[in-house]
């Protein structure tokens, strides 16, 4: 996204941290190499937002959906067929799949992650 990119030549050393307001699933590949954190927002407070990004509250949500690597994922994706897309994995190797979720220690592995997996 081109939005993301001018904010981070114009930021220069200074983090980027992007908030995606979403209900669906969105292709992270045109917005990560721009971004130092991405918080993905399904609607939820703007404080508790903000609360993560200044330290105040851990991060502790699962995603809901699956997150496509590109659009031709999302193109040859199947409506009526669960789980079929192929995620986005990240520059650190996470795989944005349905309940992947990460916290200050790494990757969420709670009883949630184990029952949705």
């Amino acid at each position: 996204m081109l939005l993301v990119a001018d904010t981070k030549k114009a930021m220069g050393d200074k983090p980027v941290i992007v908030i995606l307001e979403t209900g669906r699933p969105v292709v992270l590949a045109e917005i990560e190499p721009n971004a130092d954190a991405i918080l993905l927002s399904f609607n939820v407070q703007h404080q508790a937002l903000l609360d993560i990004i200044s330290g105040q509250t851990e991060p502790s949500a699962l995603l809901p959906m699956q997150m496509p690597a590109d659009m031709k994922t999302v193109e040859e994706q199947l409506e009526d067929v669960p789980r079929d897309l192929r995620c986005y994995q990240d520059a650190d190797g996470h795989t944005y799949d349905f309940a992947f979720g990460l916290n200050w220690s790494g990757i969420i592995d709670d009883a949630r992650v184990k029952k949705y997996k």
